[in-house]
């Protein structure tokens, strides 16, 4: 017979395995722009010189612009 002791303890067993299964932070997400002919490494330095508190970033996203544009949306 189960005692109202053995469901707490199962209880507990299942929400600590609930914690650790956990992600402790969501994903950062960092958009960075990058011209057609630009290399990824020479965009994502410019772009971590800028906002130095996006280096952990879990994903990058490139945001392609054309070289004939500049940078002049940098500043978004």
């Amino acid at each position: 017979m189960v005692t109202s002791s053995t469901i707490h303890r199962l209880f507990h067993a299942i929400d600590q395995v609930e914690k650790r299964s956990r992600s402790p932070r969501p994903f950062k997400v960092v958009r960075v722009r990058r011209g057609y002919h630009e290399e990824p490494d020479v965009a994502r330095d410019r772009h971590y010189a800028a906002h130095p508190d996006d280096r952990n970033a879990d994903v990058v996203i490139f945001e392609f612009y054309d070289d004939n544009e500049g940078m002049a949306g940098e500043s978004r």
